[in-house]
């Protein structure tokens, strides 16, 4: 049987959790259950939850006294779960109202995928105004082994886990999701059972996802001890698997979306890693493996969208002389961006900024430049290049130059320019 079973940990989304269940419910074809693990909410969550009950027969809550985090109640949702298909979201995602409907007939169509999933909308406050993520992989609903998908994986991939429907038999087999990789569990799990057993791929928008600065993986990015100890035990865990698993990742190159981050870890620790865990890394230059067109996946492809439906509207930069643009980020998108950028024959760059320069002065032979120094500099465009942290980097503009013109790639209304 294909019974899907939706997961939804909750901890104080009291404004939100009641959208996020009904979008669940309200479906062209039904899930089986919609399972709410309330965490130990201290707002009045489970009081809505409860009165929800009664019009969303399907739904069930399960609440904890005390706190123990997201993945522990994903955990305990998978466990309680009677459908044979789990799929994973957060309290204030969007479900889009065929999501139920086109998994099942994915299932149906591909019985033995342990995996599909689908494109993600991404938004800051209205969904009119989101940008569609998708790994672009088919035309239409395809399965692709292991070896389909091996020819296929870009370094730059990320399954978008509110998107993946996964077997619960496979999400146990790997041991659900572990604690230790923390906001990064979803990805760790899920990457392994695409390596394993491949997936099949809906290219139709299934989720909608809140882009979120103060989320839980968001705000643990800005902690870089943290996040070195989260990839630390990511790079342990990946090889000490199987030599099957382990050489997928390793040929894959699915660690290199991590970035600066990981490739820092890997050359200081590479002492106490296991033998060959710099070979994770697979590439820091995005125009080894975007090929010669403009590419139409993950973060590249939002960049390629997004620069072409501005293209009249950065028409100014050409009346300049000489514009001064300036990137604010130095991350796997600013990488990208300055690829695709000159691919599109765009004016020259002239630097970056950040929030942090962490003692770095120059990223791809550009000067980096804190963000309070550049108060009395005259730059004529702001790129916000960051996914995690584009509403920061809108405000921080908006308190230091309120009137600059800046484009945005996620959160579309954060855009402002002639």
């Amino acid at each position: 049987m294909n019974r899907i079973s939706i997961i939804i940990p909750n901890y104080n989304h009291s404004a939100l959790i009641e959208s996020s269940v009904k979008s669940c419910y309200e479906q062209n074809l039904p899930a089986y259950e919609i399972i709410v693990v309330d965490d130990g909410s201290t707002d009045n969550s489970l009081e809505i939850l409860n009165n929800l009950q009664k019009s969303v027969p399907t739904l069930k809550v399960h609440s904890s006294k005390e706190n123990f985090g997201a993945i522990h109640a994903i955990n305990i949702g998978a466990r309680i779960a009677e459908g044979e298909i789990l799929l994973i979201r957060s309290a204030d995602d969007i479900l889009d109202i065929n999501a139920i409907k086109c998994a099942t007939e994915a299932y149906e169509q591909f019985p033995d995928t342990k995996i599909a999933f689908g494109e993600v909308l991404f938004f800051h406050e209205d969904i009119s105004n989101g940008t569609k993520e998708t790994l672009a992989l088919s035309s239409e609903v395809r399965f692709l082994s292991p070896n389909d998908l091996m020819q296929a994986w870009k370094p730059d991939f990320n399954l978008p886990d509110p998107a993946c429907f996964v077997r619960k038999t496979a999400f146990f087999e790997q041991g659900c999701l572990l604690e230790e990789a923390k906001w990064y569990s979803t990805w760790l799990c899920f990457t392994s059972i695409a390596l394993q057993y491949g997936l099949t791929f809906i290219p139709l928008i299934m989720n909608s996802f809140r882009v979120d600065a103060n989320s839980y993986g968001t705000i643990n990015l800005r902690n870089r001890d943290v996040q070195r100890d989260v990839l630390r035990f990511l790079v342990n865990q990946v090889m000490n698997f199987d030599r099957n698993l382990r050489e997928k990742f390793l040929e894959s190159g699915a660690f290199t979306i991590f970035g600066e981050p990981l490739k820092d870890l890997l050359h200081e620790e590479r002492n106490s890693l296991p033998i060959n865990s710099h070979l994770l890394f697979k590439s820091d230059l995005p125009r080894d493996y975007l090929g010669e067109e403009l590419p139409q996946h993950g973060i590249a492809g939002v960049v390629t969208r997004r620069l072409q439906e501005l293209d009249d509207r950065l028409a100014f930069l050409r009346d300049l002389p000489n514009p001064k643009i300036m990137i604010y980020g130095a991350g796997t998108q600013t990488l990208i961006f300055l690829e695709i950028w000159n691919r599109l024959h765009l004016p020259t760059t002239d630097g970056i900024i950040v929030s942090q320069t962490d003692g770095k002065t120059q990223f791809q032979d550009l000067q980096i430049t804190q963000i309070d120094c550049i108060e009395d500099s005259h730059i004529d465009l702001f790129v916000l290049s960051s996914k995690s942290f584009e509403q920061e980097m809108a405000a921080k503009l908006d308190e230091l130059r309120p009137s600059a013109n800046r484009i945005s790639f996620w959160a579309k209304e954060l855009t402002s320019l002639p």
